[in-house]
């Protein structure tokens, strides 16, 4: 930790780069206020710095030198909150050229994160207005998180002297799961409250997060808890285990929801529901069966076209190995289930706004979701389970600043706020689709230029040792099956055994690729064609390919990112005379 904290100071001596102080005036355009969804045409907003010194409209505004922007027929937001993500190094700029200009990092390599932040804010690298919650706090789990993003905590004594430390480290919020005991939540409730700091996180019931004075409820399964019988509940945990993401929304009971929605009300407790991040895909998606059956479609998925080949291959690996969402595997009844419980959390979303809840917009990502695009997939999600756009928007942009107590800072285009402003192409209260039709980002004080930057390093140490073979492993053979074969046999195979296998490892004989089936990690199928086994020894290699710009087969398009190809040692094979 010492040697990585020094590679932090040594960075941050070296590179100081400071963002643009020129003023920016926009004028012309509507501004859309996201408070009550009123448009005020011909406003004129300007900018000094990293801060909003004034904002009026064409009639009564005096016009400084600066950088003048005409916004005539566009419209003006703030820019846009994701109060729910995992940031990556390579994010920073996909979240801006999508106009998210404010992220919140619910879970992360502690000290990683906080340098991210401080590389963000000095200006070293690009990227959005980066906050922090604390490590994931957690009772005695296997949920399977790494030991390096997760805190355990037994014990009230220990949560209160955590508590102290996460505060005087300047954490911006605190992120819980569902194992922790309810007295080590009050607790940490009770701390987090003397200083204003938002508890967000998982809860097993929504009935709890209220009892100990929670403020955000991550996804919509711990409403749909408080409303399901003991008897779905084993149902749904039941198949959960088998690898299906079915949650308890398949099975919640529905006339108890006005009740359970009326406790959140009165509690004063936000709601994020990532549909994104959840349900995988939107609704018309679901509505068809729609899920990645193979992996042809997930790495030719357009909205991965910026995201790094090898966190896709990260992706695969998970959806291969651990079989969630492997919608080809299901049953017509789970299908079903599985539709249905999207359309409770549509339901349960709906009856919660009406009934004057608070949602907050967070996507999940980059957990199988493009960071930026995801907002605006999440955002039409809302709409599409019947609230209004207006709605949708306030989720991302005042209802997030209030949840993080920073309406003094963001969420509107007021004076005195930070100059964090989009432009639209089309008014978003007509169609939140439009969301996307982004003409201008502008972010502490800066024009963005929206091009993604393809060759961008972030100059910041990953959050993971292994660099790129971490999702690229350099294969190992250490059999093949058969070591004999037939000069000429038709309808030769190998089975290839070792470590280091993923789902485009290419086995190759004599330099040669054949097609290959990835059956595991340890395991890959090979068929060999007849020209190919003449009299002799032969090689077989395996590869881990380089995808940098282009193809590993027809019609497999892959991304810009350069990656080292690894070789897997050599193993000899017999052709008799």
């Amino acid at each position: 930790m010492k040697q990585l904290s020094t590679i932090f100071l040594l960075i941050f001596a070296i590179v100081q780069i400071s963002y643009a102080q020129e003023k920016i005036i926009i004028k012309g355009g509507t501004l859309v206020d996201v408070r009550e969804g009123h448009l005020t045409e011909g406003a004129v907003i300007t900018i000094n710095g990293d801060r909003i010194i004034s904002v009026s409209n064409t009639d009564t505004a005096t016009l400084s030198e600066g950088i003048s922007i005409d916004a005539t027929g566009k419209y003006i937001l703030p820019g846009l909150i994701d109060l729910h993500i995992h940031y990556d190094d390579w994010a920073g700029e996909l979240y801006l050229n999508h106009g998210v200009t404010t992220v919140v990092d619910l879970g992360n390599v502690y000290e990683w994160i906080k340098a991210q932040k401080r590389g963000i804010e000095s200006g070293l690298i690009p990227g959005p207005r980066l906050f922090h919650a604390t490590e994931n706090l957690d009772g005695p789990t296997d949920n399977g998180l790494t030991k390096r993003v997760v805190r355990t905590i037994t014990n009230p004594k220990f949560a209160k002297l955590l508590m102290s430390q996460y505060i005087k480290d300047g954490v911006d919020a605190v992120k819980v799961y569902d194992q922790l005991s309810e007295e080590v939540l009050r607790v940490i409730v009770a701390e987090a409250k003397k200083d204003n700091i938002p508890v967000i996180g998982h809860f097993k019931d929504v009935r709890v997060a209220a009892r100990v004075g929670a403020h955000g409820i991550e996804h919509t399964n711990a409403v749909a808890n408080a409303i399901v019988d003991e008897s779905s509940m084993k149902e749904a945990k039941k198949r959960v285990r088998k690898g299906f993401p079915l949650m308890s929304q398949s099975f919640m009971d529905s006339s108890q929801l006005p009740g359970i929605v009326e406790l959140m009300v009165k509690n004063n407790l936000y709601l994020n529901p990532t549909f994104r991040g959840d349900w995988e895909g939107d609704s018309s998606q679901l509505e068809k069966g729609f899920h990645y059956e193979d992996f042809d479609l997930l790495i030719n998925d357009w909205r991965l076209r910026y995201v790094p080949l090898a966190f896709r291959m990260a992706v695969m690996k998970e959806y291969q190995e651990i079989g969630v969402w492997n919608w080809r595997d299901l049953s017509l009844y789970e299908r079903n289930l599985f539709n249905q419980g999207y359309k409770n959390a549509q339901q349960l979303v709906k009856t919660f706004v009406e009934a004057g809840g608070k949602l907050y917009a967070g996507t999940d990502s980059a957990h199988l979701s493009t960071p930026g695009l995801s907002m605006h997939q999440e955002l039409e999600l809302m709409v599409d389970a019947g609230i209004s756009p207006l709605k949708a928007l306030q989720a991302a942009t005042i209802n997030s600043a209030e949840l993080m107590r920073m309406t003094d800072r963001l969420g509107t285009l007021e004076k005195g706020k930070v100059g964090d402003v989009i432009i639209l192409e089309a008014n978003p209260l007509e169609n939140i689709r439009n969301t996307r039709k982004i003409w201008k980002v502008i972010s502490r004080g800066k024009i963005l230029d929206l091009n993604y930057h393809a060759n961008f390093k972030n100059p910041l140490p990953r959050n993971y040792p292994e660099d790129s073979s971490h999702y690229f492993p350099s294969p190992e053979i250490q059999a093949v099956a058969p070591e004999v074969l037939e000069s000429g046999e038709i309808n030769a195979s190998l089975t290839v055994t070792g470590t280091g296998f993923i789902p485009y490892s290419l086995v190759r004989l004599d330099g040669i690729q054949l097609p290959t089936k990835w059956v595991n990690n340890f395991e890959l199928q090979a068929d060999v064609a007849d020209e190919l086994l003449q009299p002799g020894t032969h090689t077989i290699s395996v590869e881990n390919p380089d995808f940098a710009g282009g193809t590993v087969s027809p019609g497999w398009h892959v991304a810009h990112l350069g990656l080292r190809s690894h070789i897997s040692n050599d193993f000899l094979i017999l052709v008799p005379f």
